[in-house]
């Protein structure tokens, strides 16, 4: 199969993208490839929700970029901080010290591809290679879209979903412009964007039949006019409903894939998986 890089990305915090990225990690291990989830946010989220604590490896995605940047040290490859997560995905894990890694990058006059020439190397050992990006704009933000052979960005429901595809579509030509590189927007996905009715509470239930135009009905109305937006201009988009089994997933470590694959959000995560291994 070819292999292929993925960036998951969106410059607004709380969207999903973290979750996404590793759940999707999850169902694509379970259909038996080999995956590998890059985490370039110094939060550190997808570290953690793949059950590692970013204190306990020896050796970061800080160390690769600070030693790009440094004369007196030692190069550090990609491929040396790989580390193994219980659910058999493979993590290279990041710190909060990677904050101290962005104003370096400024010195280097190839800082848009640090991250692209290493991730190359390793796709002779992966199927899938995902990228955690930041939730900021930022030299990680652009060195994981640029590494990637593809994007996917991930929306959260709220007013500001529209404004936000506005602005990375933005981003996204300022790259193209700036390094004659084309990026390939594989699909959107409308993260949390509804409740199964099991999980709907009684009263949400009444009270949408007394409003007039409830919060509900206007994140509804926003939600299509941003998915009729994505299926013009990018052309797949998944739904995931909100689920109160992803949060426990990614604090316990384990992928809904493994944990959970009934529950409905698994079942989008999955159709997400299948959509990138079908190229």
């Amino acid at each position: 199969m070819l292999i292929t890089v993925t960036a998951f990305a969106h410059h607004k915090g709380g969207t999903g993208k973290t979750t996404t990225c590793l759940q999707v990690a999850g169902f694509l291990v379970k259909s038996g490839r080999r995956v590998l989830v890059i985490d370039t946010d110094p939060q550190a989220n997808a570290t953690l929700g793949l059950g590692i604590h970013p204190d306990t490896p020896a050796r970061n995605i800080y160390h690769y970029y600070s030693s790009q940047n440094s004369p007196d040290t030692d190069p550090v490859s990609l491929a040396s901080l790989i580390i193994r997560t219980i659910s058999n995905i493979d993590l290279i894990p990041s710190h909060l010290d990677l904050v101290g890694a962005e104003s370096l990058l400024y010195q280097n006059p190839e800082r848009y591809e640090i991250l692209a020439r290493e991730v190359a190397s390793l796709k002779d050992r992966y199927d899938h290679i995902l990228i955690d990006t930041p939730p900021f704009l930022g030299q990680f933000l652009l060195n994981g879209i640029i590494a990637a052979d593809r994007t996917v960005i991930v929306f959260s429901p709220d007013s500001f979903a529209l404004n936000g595809y506005e602005n990375i579509r933005l981003i996204l030509s300022d790259i193209e412009e700036i390094l004659n590189k084309k990026i390939q927007i594989k699909m959107a996905v409308l993260n949390r964007w509804s409740l199964p009715v099991s999980e709907q509470s009684f009263f949400s239930k009444i009270s949408a039949r007394f409003t007039r135009q409830t919060k509900s009905d206007q994140t509804e109305e926003i939600k299509h006019i941003l998915e009729d937006q994505m299926k013009r201009e990018v052309g797949l988009v998944i739904q995931v409903p909100e689920s109160q089994q992803v949060g426990l997933s990614n604090r316990r470590g384990m992928p809904l894939a493994f944990s959970h694959p009934e529950d409905p959000a698994a079942k989008a995560f999955e159709q997400i998986a299948q959509a990138l291994d079908q190229g």
